[in-house]
């Protein structure tokens, strides 16, 4: 039985580099306010993937619109509850294709949406 076929992306594709991590409340020790500042658990290189014109089209009025995919090498330590640092924004992992399979090399796919979008729009 053949594995099954799966994209291959070359590895200079994956020239940037994204944290990941949480999100905790900290005191500001000047102001005494509470403030949410990102704590990075790990670091992955990614590939950002673009949209197609047709993906662009169907994303339109959907939470999709404004969301942006991230390319990373399968890692089994992601999951939706954390929060990626890229290019000095803060985004929410808002859904993941994992691929899991035997193969020997497999990518995940992560839609991130920034969490300034998300804490205005609710």
């Amino acid at each position: 039985m053949a594995m099954p076929k799966t994209v291959k992306y070359s590895p200079y594709l994956f020239n940037e580099i994204a944290d990941f991590g949480v999100t905790k409340t900290t005191t500001n020790p000047y102001s005494g306010v509470n403030e949410p500042t990102f704590v990075k658990s790990f670091s992955l290189h990614v590939f950002p993937q673009k949209r197609t014109l047709n993906m662009q089209y169907r994303a339109l009025g959907t939470s999709y619109q404004n969301a942006i995919t991230l390319v990373v090498r399968h890692n089994a330590r992601l999951n939706d509850q954390l929060h990626v640092k890229y290019k000095g924004e803060e985004y929410a992992i808002i859904n993941i294709s994992s691929d899991d399979s035997a193969n020997y090399l497999t990518y995940d796919f992560l839609t991130l949406r920034n969490v300034k979008e998300l804490n205005a729009n609710g």
